[in-house]
């Protein structure tokens, strides 16, 4: 009955599947618009960061997106390609004596790179001195609001036919135990659906409406709550 529903809130990376938050629109801008030869791309695991470089990358195919477990012998390989915008995916990964390589690297202003990294990570990176006198461009990806949360997940459900499913007091508590974080919502919708599929599919008749039970049962099987 909600297999459509739990299939829309895999967590993939489908560029055409897009969601323009404000901080998303933001963050785009930024990067297209910034003349930083160096820029980071920070934000809390899961929000969005590699959707956005990915997306960037559909409408700047002269992009190149690397991994943060990429060596300098693989990375000099890489520069020597006609390539306008270096992306290293999850930096923190980074030795940090790679990401003080691409620092050199910037500076001679022949190359352009992002360094997408989680926030704890990136905040200790930009501490240490030789990165404090830089130009360098943060540009920070921050949770959705509940206002932008409410209008994805209705988008989502309208497309299914089911947009009668969550009401206002609900749709509270899904922000309430995901923060805006976009990975999150879309984890604890599809594992909220999946129940109710159980539910629907097994006849239990107490579950097969969404109610503060199954919105429990769903936080405690993702770890948000405890039993």
């Amino acid at each position: 009955m909600y297999e459509n529903v739990i299939k829309d809130f895999e967590d993939t990376i489908d560029t055409n599947d897009i969601f323009n938050s404000f901080s998303f629109n933001y963050a785009l801008s930024h990067i297209k618009e910034s003349s930083s030869h160096l820029k980071f791309l920070i934000g809390i695991p899961g929000s969005g960061k590699t959707f956005l470089i990915n997306y960037y990358k559909t409408e700047n195919p002269n992009t190149l997106i690397l991994q943060g477990t990429i060596s300098k012998e693989e990375l000099d390989k890489y520069l020597l390609e006609p390539v306008e915008l270096f992306i290293i995916d999850e930096a923190q990964l980074l030795d940090i004596k790679i990401i003080e390589y691409i620092r050199t690297l910037t500076d001679t202003k022949k190359y352009k790179f992002l360094l997408s990294m989680h926030l704890k990570e990136a905040k200790e990176i930009l501490k240490k001195e030789h990165f404090k006198s830089r130009n360098i461009d943060i540009i920070e990806l921050k949770p959705i609001t509940k206002e932008e949360m409410i209008q994805y997940l209705n988008t989502k459900l309208i497309k299914n036919n089911a947009s009668y499913i969550l009401t206002k007091k609900e749709f509270n508590k899904i922000f309430n135990y995901t923060n805006g974080n976009f990975r999150y919502i879309k984890k604890f919708t599809k594992t909220l659906f999946e129940l109710l599929e159980f539910a629907y599919q097994n006849n239990l008749s107490k579950y097969r409406k969404i109610n503060n039970c199954l919105l429990s049962m769903t936080a405690i099987h993702l770890g948000i709550e405890n039993d």
